[in-house]
Parts: C-alpha cells; structure tokens; sequence
C-alpha cells in the first residue's frame, strides 16, 4: 500500500508588511499624479476663461462696428419716478448682451430707466455663464435673491456676479470728476454730470486706440471669490449689470493680484488712492496661479503675470482737491514712470510696447 505525500497548508493573503508596502506605493503614485490630474483640471478651466474673455471681446467688436463706439462704462439718464437727471450706473456688460447670444436680455433692460428700480429688476437677476471663471469657485450659479430696500426705488434687486470686467486705465476718475475725459482707458461715464455738469469722457472707437489694439487691455479678471473672501460679504461686489468702479470695471493702479484682502490693501500705510470703492476692489484679480487672463482690443487673450513689469503704487498718493469747477480727485506720482502694465491699460499713452515685454 503506497503511502501518501503529507503536504502542508497553503498559505493565502498577505502579510502585515507586505500590506503596509503596497498602501505606501499607492500613496506615493497618487502623490505623484495628483498635481498633474490637478494641473490638467487648472489648465481646462484656463482654457475656458480664455474663451469666456473672447467671446466678451468680440461682443465688444460687434457692438463697435454696429454703433460706432465701444459701450457706455455709464451714462446719465432719467428716474422713472420724477424725470430727474441721474446716474445710470448701466455697464458695459448690460449693453453688449445682444453680441454674445443674449439677445433676451437685451430686450427685457427699459434702457430709458436705470437697472436698479423696479421696471429693470428681473434683468439683474438673469446668470450668463460667458461672466464666470471656472476657477472662480463660488461665482457660477450664485445669486442674491433680492430683498426690500435693494434698488434706489427700495425694490428688491436680484443679481448675479462677474469674474472679469472691464479697463479703466491706469488712472481712474469719478464719474461726475471735471478730469474725467483724462481716463485713458475704454470705459467710463459717459456723457455730462447732473444739471448739465462739466465731467464728460467720450464713448471710444477703434480709431481712438493709437497705441494699437493689439497692446491695449478691452477687459481683465476681476475673481468674485477674491472680493468676497475679504469680509465674507459675497454679494455686495461684482454685479454683473453695473457699471461702477469695483463691480465691473478694473484699473492697473496696482498690478494683478498685488492685494490677498482689502485690509492687506490698507496696511503698511497704505491709502486708498483710487477715488471710488477701494485699491482691493479696483485692482485686477484671479484664481489662476501666477497671473490673469486680459483680452485685448484686438479680439486676442494673453495670460499676464503677476510680475509684470510695474510702476510702484506704494509711491503714488492722491486726494480730493476743491476747485471752481466741482472736486476734482488728483494725483501724484511722486516721479513714477508708467510700467509694461500700466502701458497696456492706456489705449493713447503713446507709449511703445513690445509683445516679448509680457
């Protein structure tokens, strides 16, 4: 009789060790694709905003050709209530709705009334996904549902917001300022003051871009999330129908993301030297790293980086100064010279700039 073989037990599974080895390759391969997978999701949503700036500069294009200027930053009108002269405080966004496929909109705004009474209020309230940046984390979809007291009738004003907005220049004016027509950027208030006021800036054509259109900024990111990460107030800045400074309009005072907050924008004996909102909410900003995209008058978008060749804005100071003809809000630039960056917000500077200089 054959005796039979005495195997031993099969061993299954794994050891502790051989475990803990194979936990620790797993960790360091998704260690090692996670800034790529993240890097390629950054790059998507730049992509996207490129596009989003695009279509905005060619809505901007189309609205010139059709009516012979660039859209009113702001204008003067009437109150729907007594006929009164007052400020629009229409932007530049508002009025090209019709050039980027939003012809809806554009024919529910009463241009003949301003935006935040009653008769307008519905328009506020409408999102276009052209005005928001991918990587402007809470902007898309978000909307202040409106509340009594919100328009200048005490209507309720719904809104939604905008990650970009428009160039001012480098030196910014208030919209009843007698030194207004001095703005050399592409908006602005346009037309006179109340009662027949002396501030005026003249809506710009092509033709008043001397300094070229392929090196003069049209619009720039203004990031939501950035403004309202300073206080945690996320619906009071940005409105995407206004034409106030720090909603839809930027000036290059300051170099693209040059503030974390406002109250860094305050510190260091910083003033406020910009003569509407604050040198936070008027500075250009993104949730891209090292930079922002700007569109330029010639259709074309380029990334600007953060260390874009600029003047120091620390050594500018400016003040309300009385004069015969209204409070005019003057500046000193205690001997700084314009930089790349304040070049490219002025559309006739005069100033020579050369595409490898950004």
């Amino acid at each position: 009789m054959r005796s039979r073989a005495h195997h031993g037990s099969a061993r299954f599974g794994f050891t502790l060790i051989e475990l803990l080895v194979v936990i620790a390759i797993i960790a360091v391969l998704i260690a090692l694709l996670l800034p790529a997978v993240q890097a390629a999701r950054e790059a998507a949503r730049r992509a996207q905003c490129v596009n989003n700036l695009k279509q905005l500069a060619l809505g901007a294009m189309n609205y010139e050709s059709a009516n012979g200027t660039f859209p009113m930053g702001d204008s003067m009108g009437r109150n729907w209530q007594n006929l009164q002269l007052v400020r629009q405080d229409a932007g530049h966004f508002l009025r090209t709705t019709q050039y980027f496929e939003q012809t809806n909109i554009f024919n529910a705004w009463n241009s003949s009334v301003m935006p935040y009474e009653y008769p307008n209020s519905t328009v506020n309230g409408f999102g276009l996904s052209v005005l928001w940046c991918p990587s402007d984390g809470i902007i898309a979809g978000l909307r202040w549902p409106g509340s009594p007291g919100d328009g200048w009738d005490c209507s309720p004003i719904p809104m939604t917001y905008s990650s970009y907005a428009g160039n001012l220049g480098c030196l910014i004016y208030q919209w009843n300022d007698p030194q207004l027509n001095m703005s050399k950027g592409i908006f602005a208030h346009n037309g006179n003051g109340p009662a027949g006021g002396i501030a005026n800036f003249t809506p710009v054509r092509i033709a008043s871009i001397t300094d070229g259109t392929s090196n003069t900024f049209i619009y720039g990111e203004h990031a939501h999330s950035e403004m309202a990460s300073q206080n945690g107030d996320i619906y009071g800045y940005n409105w995407w129908t206004s034409g106030d400074y720090g909603d839809t309009t930027f000036c290059s005072i300051f170099p693209p993301n040059f503030f974390k907050n406002d109250r860094q924008s305050l510190n260091s004996g910083a003033a406020t030297i910009v003569p509407r909102q604050s040198n936070f909410a008027d500075t250009s900003t993104s949730m891209h790293p090292g930079g922002a995209n700007f569109a330029f008058c010639d259709g074309s978008v380029k990334f600007i980086k953060n260390s874009i060749n600029s003047w120091n804005p620390r050594a500018i100071t400016a003040a309300w100064t009385s004069s015969p003809q209204g409070n005019m809000f003057v500046y000193n630039t205690n001997g700084q010279m314009q930089g790349v960056y304040q070049n490219l917000s002025t559309r006739n500077g005069g100033e020579v700039v050369s595409a490898d200089a950004y």
